[in-house]
């Protein structure tokens, strides 16, 4: 029997994008990780081409002659090939490439993990999850959640880096909250002294009410488009209620929907205006926003006072 030979190896390497230029994995809240995303992938090819089979003497052969024959057939294993991403503003965390506008690398209990930015900020890591410190509390090895405010007055303001708003008070104003601007109030001559003794131009807030002296008091509620509202002086009535109360005030940390939710500020022209200013909104369920919206983290500010206006308006 004529033996075959095994002719025109070759091996080819291929360097392919996968298109998902965020790249590599990151942890969940609950420290499970999400499948990761590489940001290129080496695809190894291994092809073999034989020649056409020689003219034999014989064409019928045993089923353990050619068991023999691939028995002598040894695969050599292909060399890892590494190459960079080409995309230069992509950076490495440990084997996992990232862009840096959109994650973090963090070293902690889960080596060179990722955590996402969320609102201009990157996320910390505790023990292989990811979170916003101003929810959480990580001792170094358990997360929990910080406590929530149960009395006193306090005052907001906007924080993402990414945006100039960035560091402003969220104000009262027109019977909802802006980023910015100032605050709208209100109060009569005929209370005396009283007027003078209120802070100037700051929006004061409790726990589901707005810090004022004015008969009946003004409450707090969320409608449904996510928009945070509060009463007008004298009025009980809450417009296109979703939920009485206000939202989830964190002791040194941030302000959060009725459930939670995340913030979100929408450029809208106030009634009365011709000028666009940043509206407060919480990311309700149901409710989408437009793309020209952004995320926003309110953080909370206590204050030793109880009233900040006779009455907003």
């Amino acid at each position: 029997m004529e033996n075959f030979a095994l002719m025109n190896r070759q091996v080819q390497y291929k360097y392919l994008p996968q298109g998902n230029e965020q790249g590599a994995s990151r942890l969940t809240s609950q420290g499970e990780r999400s499948p990761p995303f590489s940001s290129h992938q080496h695809i190894k090819e291994h092809q073999l081409s034989y020649p056409q089979t020689p003219t034999m003497k014989s064409t019928t052969y045993s089923l353990t002659a050619l068991a023999g024959l691939l028995a002598l057939t040894h695969a050599t294993p292909l060399p890892a090939v590494v190459v960079a991403p080409t995309d230069l503003a992509l950076r490495q965390c440990g084997s996992q490439w990232y862009n840096p506008s959109s994650y973090a690398c963090r070293a902690g209990a889960d080596s060179n993990a990722l955590c996402p930015v969320v609102n201009g900020e990157p996320m910390e890591e505790c023990a292989g999850a990811c979170y916003t410190p101003y929810r959480y509390n990580c001792n170094g090895t358990d997360l929990s959640e910080k406590p929530r405010k149960a009395s006193g007055t306090f005052t907001l303001t906007a924080s993402n880096p990414d945006q100039d708003f960035s560091g402003q008070p969220i104000q009262a104003s027109g019977n909802h909250f802006w980023v910015g601007g100032h605050a709208a109030t209100y109060c009569p001559s005929n209370v005396g002294s009283i007027c003078s003794s209120f802070p100037n131009d700051m929006t004061l807030i409790g726990n589901g009410y707005m810090a004022t002296v004015v008969p009946g008091g003004q409450s707090i509620y969320w409608q449904k488009d996510g928009a945070l509202a509060f009463t007008q002086a004298h009025s009980s009535s809450q417009w296109n209620l979703s939920y009485y109360g206000g939202g989830i005030a964190y002791e040194g940390g941030g302000y959060f929907g009725p459930n939670g939710e995340d913030l979100v500020t929408c450029p809208v022209v106030p009634p009365g205006s011709n000028t666009t200013a940043w509206q407060l909104f919480a990311r309700l369920a149901g409710v989408s926003f437009s793309s020209s919206c952004v995320g926003v983290y309110a953080l909370v500010h206590d204050q030793n006072i109880t009233a900040g206006a006779w009455q907003y308006t």
